[in-house]
């Protein structure tokens, strides 16, 4: 879940904004010199002062980023237990699910952009931020208020009954069927999948409103403490994720969502939990927010300023840091749940707990970094974080690969250290993206810097796919633990790490504190060559993560590579192994 004229004078800009006589001659006028802003003597980008955290101002904020941190994590999480196994839906609409939920956060650029240039009632993020969260709220209480139904196989029912619910339906006797099967369940959850969605769409929009707010407040703080804002909000949605997590972890863990509990809730009410803190925030929105009115932007004069901004060396160079660098970072294997569901038995209330734990410690990287880490140097933080999680979860994986020690508590608890450079890596390009934006551009540039690491990922998918699809590491490969498995396990995650490490190769690109990535942005010229590479950059990989994306949903596109299949053709058909339909 990253972005030399002279400078605009502050005064010069608020006289245009008030000023009554001809608004649009003035907001032309004004928004033509928008550069970068004025730095004052304390450091700080804009006036305005520090926000106080315990002000009414950064409670709606925290209740922005609370309320984005259940749902981001609640609504993705709903996947294994009710699309999977409650209502038995096929595996290619189970991944449809998963693609759709997250699908709005490559769109942040252009939701940034509706931020930055179309206010409503005079409200640039305001506004925005009510519209998603009613959309989100609205599609929340449909479902939270309609049936799913009984589950396609009660797992709950008399043994006699239950012990079919894992067996072909060709295989199940029909007074079987009759009795405790609902055949029409899957059906039920198209209308959940498309709902969810739209949630999505809704909630990120509200997320790049608040992420411009963000900006605005962040430039505002001194040089010394600049980061602290972020760090705060981020540190608050991770913490309030904690609370999807129980709710999934331990909920949704009886045997009808594939459990070992003898109690749960009903499969509807992790749609009521996300609805609670979504009615909560348009109130929060409503009465607590605090922003001053302005006029919109021109479309047109906003692109000059954001085309400017492109052109800088600054801009486009952290964007390719952040391509290139999460390409190689996000190499991962094919290999991770086999081994925890074969080799480590991983069962569902350990990963629970992994989850929980985890996002502690993400939060207290945040928090470590909001205290100690704000004048760190980024380079010297992204190198430790790499090298020392090479180490640690290399030692787990190859302990467990050649069943030195197989372990579930050992294999989830000590590849928790993941969330350490994950937090360093995330929170570095939220600074990136508040020392780069120039007044009017906060949301698209906040939009594009901190999105580059999701178009990286559908590459780095089918690169490493590519390669693990040469070896045999396949679920029944793994389950075979064979000594030629092992080693071809050990292969692909010798590949991946030597990846991870090789990232460390463009660290060079990354300005390695603020002063120097302000120096960069005053001194390092302009292109308009780079601007226009990337822009095309951008537009081909987000063309290319929603190809990669669609063709994954559909079972005779979804074996492909560029989908991030393995490349196995059927034999017969030469096209992709289509399931059997159900009977």
């Amino acid at each position: 879940m990253q972005q030399g004229g002279a400078a605009l004078d502050l005064e010069e800009r608020l006289s245009y904004i008030q000023s009554g006589v001809n608004p649009k001659e003035d907001l032309q006028d004004g928004y033509d010199g928008v550069k970068t802003p004025v730095e004052l003597e304390d450091g700080a980008l804009v006036e305005g002062g520090a926000l106080d955290l315990f002000s009414r101002e950064a409670l709606a904020l925290f209740c922005q980023y609370g309320a984005i941190g259940v749902i981001y994590n609640m609504i993705p999480s709903l996947e294994y237990p009710i699309f999977n196994v409650y209502l038995n839906m096929e595996g290619y609409q189970v991944s449809s699910y998963k693609i759709l939920v997250v699908l709005g956060w490559s769109y942040k650029v252009f939701f940034g952009m509706l931020t930055d240039c179309f206010p409503m009632f005079g409200y640039r993020r305001k506004s925005w931020i009510l519209i998603g969260w009613t959309v989100a709220m609205v599609c929340l209480a449909i479902m939270a208020f309609s049936d799913l139904g009984a589950p396609f196989c009660n797992r709950e029912a008399d043994e006699k009954y239950a012990k079919y619910c894992g067996k072909p339906l060709a295989k199940v006797p029909q007074e079987v069927k009759d009795a405790n099967f609902n055949l029409y369940a899957p059906d039920v959850g198209a209308k959940f999948i498309m709902l969810s969605m739209v949630v999505s769409f809704g909630y990120v929009t509200a997320a790049c409103a608040s992420d411009a707010m963000v900006v605005e407040y962040a430039q505002r703080e001194p040089a010394g403490m600049r980061g602290r804002i972020q760090t705060a909000i981020y540190t608050v949605r991770q913490l309030a994720g904690i609370g999807a997590s129980v709710v999934t972890g331990f909920g949704l863990n009886s045997a009808n969502f594939n459990g070992s509990f003898g109690f749960s809730i009903g499969p509807n009410v992790p749609y009521i939990v996300c609805l609670i803190p979504c009615v909560l925030v348009v109130l929060s929105t409503i009465f607590l927010m605090v922003e001053d009115k302005k006029p919109g932007i021109p479309l047109g004069v906003w692109w000059g300023s954001f085309w400017e901004l492109l052109q800088k060396r600054v801009m486009w160079q952290v964007c390719a840091f952040r391509f290139i660098n999460n390409v190689f970072w996000t190499m991962g294997t094919v290999t991770g749940n086999p081994i925890a569901n074969n080799w480590a038995k991983v069962e569902n209330i350990n990963s629970a707990l992994s989850d929980v734990v985890g996002t502690l410690i993400f939060a207290a990287i945040l928090g470590s970094m909001a205290k100690w880490g704000l004048s760190w140097n980024w380079r010297y933080l992204i190198a430790i974080g790499t090298i020392g999680i090479v180490l640690i979860d290399g030692t787990v994986m190859f302990l467990t690969i050649w069943d030195i020690v197989r372990n579930q508590w050992f294999y989830t608890g000590v590849v928790l250290a993941d969330n350490v450079p994950g937090g360093i890596r995330f929170i570095v390009a939220t600074y990136c993206a508040v020392e780069i934006a120039d007044v009017g551009v906060e949301g698209a540039t906040y939009g594009l810097v901190t999105t580059m690491n999701n178009l990286a990922s559908p590459f780095a998918s089918v690169i490493f796919k590519w390669f693990d699809s040469y070896f045999k590491v396949s679920n029944d490969d793994i389950a075979s633990d064979t000594d030629e498995v092992r080693w071809d396990v050990t292969y692909v995650y010798i590949f991946s790490y030597a990846c991870k490490l090789f990232s460390l190769v463009f660290l060079f690109m990354l300005p390695p504190q603020k002063k120097e990535m302000q120096e960069l942005k005053k001194k390092g010229g302009k292109s308009k060559l780079a601007g226009y590479i990337l822009i095309i950059m951008s537009l081909c990989a987000l063309s290319f993560a929603m190809t990669s994306n669609f063709m994954s949903i559909y079972p005779s596109t979804k074996c492909y590579r560029i989908a991030g299949g393995n490349g196995k053709l059927d034999t017969k058909t030469g096209k992709c192994p289509v399931p059997p339909p159900r009977k």
